[in-house]
C-alpha cells in the first residue's frame, strides 16, 4: 500500500476557543440565609407537639420563607434557594398542624377513665347574679370525681408537695395584681402516698371535686373549690 494512501473515513476534528461572547455564564449565587433560617425554623416546628406556645416557630418559619423569597425574586442572579424556602414553610404549616391537633386531641380526649372533664368556665358564678358564690354546673359537680387542666401557684417548696394551688392563668398567683378570684383557685390535696414536685407546664388534676360554702369558717381562707386528687398527668 502507498504511503500516500489517506483513509476517506478518518476525520480530524479540531476544537475552536469560544469567543467571549460564547462564554457560558458562571457567576456565582450564595444560598440565601433567610431561606436557611426558614428551613431550621420549620424543622424546629415538630416542637409544637409538646406545648401551642411553641406555635411562635411555625409562625416564624413561615415569615422568614415569605421574606427569603421576596429577596430570591428581586435578586435572581445573586441568590438562589427558592425550593428550601419553600421547603421550610411547608414544613413549617404541616409540623404546626399536625402539632396542634395533637395538642387539641390530648387536651379534650385523654382524660382517665371514670373522671369527669371540667374547664375553669364552668366553674364561675352568674355575673348578673351577685349573691352567687359558684356556679350551678359547679354545685352539681359536688363530690364527683372530675378532672381539670391548670397551672400551679408558685411556691417556696419545689418537691415532695402535697398541697397546692391550681389557677387557670400560667401569670396569676395569689400576691400579684390582678389578683385572681376566688373561684380561679383551687385547692389541690394530693392522696395517700402520691406527691409532686413544682411545675409551669400545663398540670392535669383528677379526683373527688368539693365545694366549701363557707371557706373561711373552714379554715380555707376564701377558697371555694378543692380537689382530693388521686390522679396527676
Amino acid at each position: 500500500m502507498s504511503s500516500d494512501y489517506k483513509n476517506p473515513y478518518t476525520q480530524v476534528v479540531v476544537a475552536q476557543p469560544l469567543s467571549g461572547d460564547e462564554l457560558p455564564n458562571a457567576r456565582y449565587r450564595a444560598l440565601n440565609g433567610l431561606a436557611i433560617a426558614g428551613l431550621v425554623c420549620g424543622v424546629l416546628s415538630v416542637l409544637t407537639f409538646l406545648s401551642s406556645l411553641l406555635l411562635v416557630i411555625p409562625a416564624a418559619a413561615i415569615g422568614l420563607g415569605w421574606l427569603a423569597l421576596r429577596q430570591i425574586r428581586r435578586n435572581p442572579e445573586e441568590a438562589m434557594g427558592v425550593g428550601v424556602a419553600w421547603t421550610g414553610m411547608t414544613l413549617a404549616v404541616v409540623l404546626s398542624g399536625a402539632g396542634y391537633a395533637w395538642t387539641v386531641y390530648h387536651y379534650y380526649y385523654s382524660v382517665p377513665e371514670g373522671y369527669e372533664l371540667i374547664t375553669y368556665p364552668m366553674l364561675q358564678p352568674d355575673g348578673n347574679d351577685p349573691e352567687r358564690r359558684v356556679s350551678s354546673d359547679a354545685e352539681l359537680l359536688d363530690k364527683r370525681k372530675v378532672f381539670l387542666r391548670g397551672y400551679m401557684v408558685p411556691t417556696k417548696q419545689q418537691s415532695g408537695i402535697k398541697e397546692f394551688m391550681l389557677v387557670d392563668d400560667p401569670g396569676a398567683c395569689t400576691f400579684c395584681a390582678p389578683t385572681p378570684k376566688p373561684t380561679q383557685l383551687i385547692r389541690v390535696k394530693l392522696t395517700g402516698a402520691l406527691k409532686t414536685t413544682y411545675t409551669t407546664r400545663l398540670l392535669g388534676v383528677g379526683g373527688e371535686f368539693t365545694i366549701h360554702t363557707n371557706p373561711k369558717e373552714e379554715g380555707f381562707s376564701g377558697i371555694v373549690y378543692q380537689i382530693d386528687a388521686d390522679c396527676l398527668r
